[in-house]
């Protein structure tokens, strides 16, 4: 690819194949790339398009129909997605022929938010379609990356089982740990408060101290093991080490600065931001 391009990046250890659509693809007018990711239910796969502002729609809207007919099946499960330059916040005739050609697959867009924002305007040229009969479990979020003029889209599907390659290599450790909060902590300062202690006080033929002892630790614990049980907790290795606090604090900062920025026209700022 010249200038633009996509690509696909998936974690270590998932289960995928790539698709060779190469045949399907030109520069500037319709760049794809797709994989087939397995799941423990069924097999999802996800295409990312590329269409860029002069490419040529009609090229664009008849390959990607060309590809989708040469793999659709009745239990496919299909994801498209990508930068394809038809501003979905606007009703104008390119969207309309492009969902008419992805309804014929029952594909739907599920974008329903502006995801270019530059000044005073907004436009919705990057979506995400797929079939809601098929995936209707999933919602789809805009996230402020402050890498790009366009924001990115989080699509969350639930019940998503993935098949790992490693899953013989766990990736987290479980770990043990009392459940404590600021309500469990206050339960547990009343029921003390409520408590006679008869059972150490009231106790007669003068039993030695560590009778008492006794007494009083067991009354403890029951009333401390009762507001704090044990609970076990899973937390994931970290692969990451080099993520310290400082650059996510530059990161968070740097992702503020550029949203001043592009609502903004004040040249300094802008510069700011660059440096």
């Amino acid at each position: 690819m010249k200038k633009e391009g996509v690509c696909i990046f998936v974690q270590n250890g998932l289960e995928c194949s790539k698709i060779d659509v190469k045949k399907y693809c030109k520069d500037q007018d319709i760049e794809i790339c797709m994989l087939n990711l397995n799941t423990t239910f069924f097999r999802l796969h996800i295409m990312v398009a590329y269409r860029a502002p002069t490419g040529d729609f009609n090229l664009f809207l008849n390959r990607l129909d060309d590809l989708i007919k040469s793999i659709y099946k009745t239990n496919l499960n299909l994801i498209v997605c990508g930068d394809i330059n038809i501003d979905y916040l606007s009703e104008n005739n390119r969207k309309k022929q492009l969902d008419s050609m992805l309804q014929m697959y029952n594909l739907t867009a599920i974008v329903y938010f502006p995801t270019r924002l530059k000044g005073r305007s907004s436009t919705m040229i990057d979506s995400i379609f797929l079939d809601t009969l098929k995936i209707s479990t999933c919602t789809v979020l805009p996230f402020l990356n402050g890498l790009s003029d366009h924001d990115a889209q989080i699509l969350k599907i639930k019940d998503l089982n993935l098949q790992d390659l490693n899953s013989q290599v766990q990736d987290y450790h479980i770990y043990t740990a009392r459940d404590m909060n600021e309500y469990s902590i206050n339960e547990f300062r009343t029921y003390l408060s409520y408590e006679t202690w008869d059972c150490v006080f009231g106790l007669k033929n003068n039993p030695d101290v560590d009778t008492l002892f006794n007494s009083f630790l067991n009354n403890y614990l029951r009333i401390f093991h009762n507001h704090f049980p044990q609970r076990r907790f899973r937390k994931r290795h970290n692969h990451t080490p080099w993520m310290t606090l400082g650059i996510r604090t530059s990161c968070k900062h740097k992702r503020l600065l550029y949203l001043y920025t592009r609502s903004s026209n004040d040249t300094s700022l802008n510069k700011h931001y660059k440096q």
